[in-house]
C-alpha cells in the first residue's frame, strides 16, 4: 500500500473537512447578510447589542463583504478540490480525479453550500451575528484585493451607468405590509393604516370631492331664518356661502360664529362680515397638499373649481383624514357601509364610493379596466353611455350591476353580482 495512504491521508482527510466547513461559513453569511432585517438588526444594536451595530456596519459596505466572501470561498473550495485529488488518487491511482470530482462536487454541494444556506435563509439574525466577528477580520486580510475588486466595479459601472433605484419600491412596501399582516405581526386595521399612508400622496382632491349636487349651502342674502333652520336641521358646523349662483362662492359660515352673533344681534346679522375666506384649489390637488394648505391658512374647508371657475365640489379637513384612517362618524350619525353583503356574491353597494375600492372590498380583479370616472355611479354611466332606468342591468367581466333607485338624472342605490361573465367577448 502507498505510504501517504497509511501515513498522510488521515492528515488530508481533517483539512478537507476543515475547507468545507470554512466552505460552508461562507455560504451561510453571504446568505445571512443578504437576507438580514436590517431594521430588527437596529432595534437590537438600540439595547447596546455590540455584534448587532457589527452587522449594520458590514452591511453598510456590502460589497466588501461580499468580495471577501468569495475569495474566501473560492480559496477553500479550490484547496478542497486539490486535496481531494491527492486522497482519491492514492486510493484509486489513476482513476483518482474523476472520483474526486464527483465525491467532492456532491460534499461541497450539499454541505458547503445547499444547507448552510438554507440554515442562514432561516436565521439570517443569528447568523449574522456569529459570523460578524469572522467577517470583519476576513476584510482586513483581504483588504488589497476588495480595493482591487471595488476598483474594478467602478471602473466597470462608469461603462454601464444606470439610474439609481431604490432599496424598496412604494408597490414592495405594500407586499411587504401584506405579509406581516399574514404572519400575524400587524393587526388588519394597522396594515390598512399603513396602505391608506402609502396611497396618500397619490389620491387628488377630485377623488374625495362632496360634488356639486351634494353640497349643502345658503344664498348670502337668504333670511337669517333660513340660516338658522339650515344649521339646525343639516347640523353642519360650517357651510359655503354663494351670491346668485352656486359658481360663485363669496365665503364659508361657521355655525359658532352664526349663533354668536344671533344671540347678541338677533335678526341684525352682518352676514358678508361673519364669513371667513374661502380657499379654492384645482381638483388635481394632491390631498397631501392639501392638507398642508388648509394648515396653514387654518381652514377646514376647500372649494374645488374646475378649469372655467365652476365650482366641482367641497373638500373638507374630514374627508382628507378619512383617506387615511377611514370613516369618521358623528355620534349621531347613522352608519352605512359602502359595501353590504346581501348574499353569495351579491352585494348593495353606494354609487358615490370609489370603483377601485368596490373592486378591493368584494375581491374582484379585472382583466382590464379604464375609466375616466371615479365613483361607481359615474363607472356605471359610462358602460351604459346613457340615464338608466331603475331595474337596469349593465355587465363588466364577471360582474352584473343594477342600477336599483334612481332620482334625478342620479343613481342612488346600486346591486352588484360577482359571477362568471355572460359577456362572451370577456370571457374570451
Amino acid at each position: 500500500m502507498d505510504p501517504i495512504v497509511n501515513d498522510g491521508t488521515g492528515v488530508l482527510w481533517l483539512v478537507l473537512v476543515i475547507c468545507i466547513a470554512f466552505s460552508a461559513i461562507f455560504s451561510s453569511s453571504e446568505t445571512a447578510f443578504s437576507s438580514v432585517n436590517l431594521i430588527r438588526m437596529k432595534s437590537y444594536a438600540s439595547q447596546n447589542n455590540k455584534r448587532a451595530k457589527r452587522v449594520l456596519r458590514l452591511s453598510g459596505d456590502y460589497s466588501s463583504i461580499l468580495t471577501a466572501i468569495l475569495i474566501g470561498n473560492n480559496i477553500v473550495n479550490i484547496a478542497a478540490s486539490s486535496i481531494g485529488t491527492v486522497i482519491f488518487t492514492a486510493y484509486f491511482g489513476a482513476s483518482g480525479p474523476a472520483v474526486s470530482t464527483v465525491v467532492l462536487t456532491i460534499l461541497i454541494l450539499i454541505f458547503g453550500e445547499v444547507m448552510p444556506k438554507s440554515i442562514a435563509k432561516d436565521k439570517a439574525e443569528s447568523v449574522s451575528m456569529a459570523s460578524s466577528g469572522f467577517l470583519s477580520v476576513l476584510i482586513i486580510l483581504f483588504k488589497p484585493f476588495i480595493f482591487l475588486f471595488n476598483g474594478l466595479k467602478k471602473l466597470t459601472e462608469r461603462f454601464t451607468k444606470s439610474d439609481s433605484q431604490p432599496s424598496v419600491t412604494e408597490q414592495e412596501l405594500k407586499v411587504i405590509v401584506e405579509e406581516i399582516e399574514s404572519e400575524g405581526v400587524l393587526e388588519d386595521h394597522e396594515s390598512q393604516l399603513v396602505r391608506s399612508a402609502l396611497d396618500f400622496d397619490e389620491t387628488t382632491a377630485e377623488e374625495v370631492l362632496v360634488p356639486r349636487v351634494d353640497i349643502v349651502s345658503v344664498e348670502v342674502n337668504a333670511s337669517v331664518e333660513e340660516m338658522k333652520q339650515l344649521f339646525l336641521t343639516e347640523r353642519f358646523s360650517r357651510v359655503p356661502v354663494y351670491e346668485r349662483s352656486i359658481d360663485n362662492i363669496v365665503g364659508v359660515l361657521y355655525e359658532k360664529d352664526f349663533f354668536r352673533s344671533y344671540i347678541q344681534n338677533g335678526e341684525n346679522i352682518d352676514i358678508r362680515g361673519l364669513l371667513q375666506q374661502p380657499l379654492f384649489i384645482p381638483p388635481q390637488t394632491k390631498i397631501s397638499d392639501l392638507l398642508k394648505q388648509i394648515q396653514s391658512v387654518r381652514a377646514h374647508m376647500a372649494v374645488v373649481t374646475d378649469q372655467y371657475g365652476g365650482v366641482e365640489g367641497i373638500v373638507t379637513l374630514e374627508d382628507v383624514l378619512e383617506e387615511l384612517v377611514g370613516e369618521i362618524y358623528d355620534e349621531d350619525e347613522e352608519i352605512v357601509e359602502d359595501v353590504q353583503r346581501l348574499g353569495s356574491g351579491l352585494y348593495r353597494v353606494n354609487p358615490d364610493m370609489a370603483v377601485e375600492d368596490l373592486f378591493e372590498e368584494i375581491g374582484f380583479e379585472p382583466k382590464n379596466f379604464s375609466s375616466d370616472s371615479n365613483t361607481v355611479g359615474g363607472w356605471v354611466f359610462e358602460l351604459l353611455e346613457h340615464i338608466p332606468e331603475p331595474g337596469e342591468q349593465v355587465s363588466f367581466e364577471e360582474l352584473t350591476l343594477t342600477v336599483t333607485d334612481l332620482s334625478d338624472q342620479r343613481i342612488r342605490s346600486l346591486e352588484v353580482h360577482l359571477g362568471e361573465s355572460s359577456d362572451p367577448e370577456q370571457q374570451d
